[in-house]
C-alpha cells in the first residue's frame, strides 16, 4: 500500500510546489505593480494640478484613443505569443520552446512597431479635427508616442508572460512608471506648465524608456530581432488573422475603460474630461492587484484550456474567489476613500469624488469579466468571445452617444456599468452554453 501511495504523494508534492511557484509570480507582479503604482500615483496627483482639470482633459482624451487604437497597432501579438508559447515545452538555451520563441518574437516585434506608426499617422488627423482647439503637432506627438510606448512594451511583456519571467515583467512596468515620474518631476522643475510642453517632455520620456527597456531586456530582444532571418508570408498571415481577435477582444476591453474619456471633451467639455479622467485614473490604480493575479496566471490558463474548457473553467474557478473578493473590498474602499479626493488634488477636483462613488462597482465588474475571457480564450474560443466584446463595444458606444449630451459624465458613468453588466452576463453565458454542449460542440481552436 506505501509503495501505491508513493506516486499520490509524489503529485500532490509536486502540485503543492507549482501553487507556491505561481504565487510567487503573482507576488512579483504585485510587487512591481505595487512599486507602479506609488510611482503612478505620485504621477497622477503631479500632472493633474500642474496642468489643470481642462488642458488634463484633452490629454487623458488623447491617450484614451491610443489605449484604443492601440490592440489594432500591435494587433494582439502580446496575446498570441502568450497563447502559443505557454503551450511549447522547455526552458534550457537550445530547448523547443525558446527556439519557438525566438522565432515567434522577432515578427511580433516588427509588426507592433510598424502597426502603432501607421495608426498613428491615420488617426493623426482625425483626432486634431476631434480636438478642436489643440494644437495639431501636440495632438500627433503624444498620440505616436504612446502608441509607441504601449504596443512596443505589450509584445516584450508577452513573451516574458509566456516563459513566466514575471520580475522581468515587473521590471519593465517599474521603468514605465518611472519614466513617467521623471518626465512630470522635471515639467515641475522647469515650471512648464502648458500642453504644448508637456506634450515635448512626454515624447522625450517615451523614447528614452523604451530604449532603456530594450538594453534591460536584451536577453531576449537580441536574439529575436534578427533581420538576416527569411520573411515568412504565411506565418505573417496567420498571425494576423489570429491577432485580429485579441486585438478586438483587447480594444473592447479598453472601449469600457477609454471611450467615454474620448468622447466627453467633444460631447461635454475638456473640464468634465478631466474630472472624470482623475477619477479613472483611481480606478486602474485600484485594479492593480486583481491584474497582477490574472496575468500571472494567464499562461496556465491557457495550458488547462488546450485540454478542454472544462479544465479552464475548473481552474480559473480556483481563482475566483480572489477576484470577487478583491472586487467587493476595493469598490467599497474606493468609494469611502473619494471623499478626500478634493484634498489630494485640489479644489478643482471637488467632483471627481462623486464621479469615483459612481464608478466604483467597475473594479469588480471588470475582474469578473477579465476572468471569464482569460478562460475563453484558454480554450481556443477568443473569437466567439470577441464578437460578444464587439457587441458591448457598440451598445457602448451607443449609450455615451445618447447620454453623455443630455447627463454630462453621469451618462458616461452609467453607459459603462449597463455595459460591463451586459457583458460580464453574455461571457458566463456562452461558457455555459458550450460546457453544456459537450466536447463535440468544443470549436476548433484558433493558433
Amino acid at each position: 500500500m506505501a509503495r501505491q501511495a508513493d506516486p499520490i504523494a509524489k503529485i500532490r508534492e509536486e502540485a503543492k510546489a507549482e501553487q507556491q511557484r505561481r504565487l510567487r509570480q503573482a507576488a512579483w507582479l504585485m510587487v512591481g505593480n505595487g512599486l507602479r503604482l506609488g510611482l503612478s500615483g505620485t504621477y497622477f496627483i503631479v500632472l493633474a494640478r500642474l496642468l489643470g482639470p481642462e488642458s488634463f482633459g484633452v490629454f487623458s482624451a488623447i491617450l484614451a484613443c491610443s489605449n484604443l487604437a492601440a490592440p489594432f497597432g500591435y494587433f494582439g501579438q502580446s496575446e498570441l505569443l502568450i497563447q502559443r508559447l505557454s503551450r511549447q515545452e522547455g526552458d534550457l538555451p537550445g530547448s523547443p520552446r525558446l527556439s519557438t520563441a525566438v522565432d515567434a518574437a522577432g515578427p511580433s516585434l516588427w509588426l507592433a512597431s510598424l502597426g502603432c506608426g501607421g495608426i498613428a499617422l491615420f488617426l493623426w488627423p482625425l483626432l486634431s479635427f476631434w480636438l478642436a482647439g489643440t494644437p495639431a503637432p501636440v495632438v500627433g506627438l503624444l498620440l505616436l508616442a504612446d502608441l509607441l510606448f504601449i504596443g512596443v512594451q505589450e509584445v516584450q511583456k508577452g513573451l516574458l508572460i509566456a516563459r513566466e519571467q514575471i520580475a522581468d515583467v515587473a521590471l519593465i512596468d517599474t521603468g514605465m512608471a518611472m519614466g513617467r515620474v521623471s518626465a512630470v518631476l522635471i515639467a515641475v522643475a522647469l515650471g512648464w506648465g502648458s500642453l504644448d510642453q508637456w506634450s515635448v517632455l512626454y515624447g522625450l520620456m517615451v523614447l528614452a524608456v523604451l530604449l532603456l527597456t530594450a538594453w534591460g531586456t536584451r536577453r531576449w530582444t537580441q536574439p529575436v530581432v534578427n533581420p538576416a532571418s527569411p520573411f515568412n508570408w504565411q506565418d505573417l498571415r496567420e498571425r494576423l488573422i489570429a491577432g485580429w481577435d485579441f486585438a478586438v477582444g483587447l480594444a473592447a476591453v479598453k472601449t469600457f475603460t477609454d471611450l467615454d474619456k474620448l468622447l466627453l471633451p467633444r460631447l461635454a467639455s475638456a473640464t468634465a474630461a478631466g474630472l472624470y479622467g482623475a477619477a479613472y485614473r483611481l480606478i486602474n490604480f485600484s485594479q492593480t492587484p486583481m491584474i497582477a493575479l490574472l496575468t500571472s496566471h494567464f499562461a496556465e490558463i491557457c495550458r488547462q484550456g488546450q485540454k478542454g474548457l472544462q479544465h479552464s473553467c475548473n481552474y480559473a474557478w480556483q481563482l475566483s474567489p480572489w477576484v470577487l473578493g478583491y472586487g467587493s473590498l476595493a469598490s467599497l474602499g474606493l468609494a469611502l476613500a473619494s471623499y478626500g479626493i478634493p484634498w489630494v488634488l485640489g479644489s478643482a477636483y471637488q467632483e471627481t469624488a462623486l464621479i469615483l462613488r459612481w464608478l466604483s462597482p467597475v473594479i469588480l465588474l471588470e475582474g469578473i469579466h477579465l476572468l471569464l475571457s482569460h478562460v475563453l480564450t484558454g480554450a481556443g474560443l477568443q473569437k466567439p468571445r470577441s464578437h460578444l466584446q464587439l457587441l458591448a463595444l457598440g451598445l457602448n458606444g451607443l449609450l455615451n452617444g445618447f447620454w453623455i449630451p443630455i447627463w454630462d459624465w453621469r451618462g458616461a458613468a452609467s453607459a459603462t456599468l449597463v455595459s460591463e453588466v451586459a457583458l460580464v452576463l453574455a461571457l458566463l453565458l456562452l461558457i455555459l452554453r458550450h460546457l453544456a454542449s459537450g466536447p463535440e460542440g468544443e470549436p476548433r481552436r484558433t493558433e
